[in-house]
């Protein structure tokens, strides 16, 4: 009967074993579930932010490329805007030295010529005028 009883205790000891495995088994699987969805979630996470990123970048980049447009358009007006500022410079200076007779002659000169007579007003002051 001790036999029996032994093998009986030791029976018991295995099935409760075998159980404490068996739970300890299902919790490491739920945990498992758990670690493989987080990760799921975190690779899903990284796909968004790279696709944010890239598009981010693609916002970057055509931005920068309309800031060098309007760089070189600003650069092109300066470039004309100096131009004219000298000009304006050069026919003050042409003009302080001429007298009034002179002045009338060359207005005269320039209205002669159709291209210049609405740039000029000639119609008003030209020859004729």
């Amino acid at each position: 009967m001790v036999a029996t009883s032994g093998t009986v205790g030791t029976t018991v000891a295995f099935q409760d074993s075998a159980q404490d495995i068996q739970t300890e088994n299902e919790a490491l699987h739920a945990e498992n579930e758990e670690l493989r969805e987080q990760l799921s979630e975190t690779r899903e996470d990284e796909k968004a932010a790279k696709s944010r990123a890239e598009d981010l970048n693609e916002q970057l980049k055509t931005r920068n490329e309309d800031v060098d447009t309007l760089v070189s358009e600003l650069e092109k007006k300066e470039k004309m805007l100096n131009a004219s500022q000298a000009r304006l410079a050069e026919s003050r200076e042409n003009r302080a030295g001429m007298s009034r007779s002179e002045m009338k002659k060359r207005l005269d000169y320039l209205c002669a010529q159709p291209e210049n007579r609405d740039r000029f007003g000639c119609q008003e002051f030209g020859p004729g005028g």
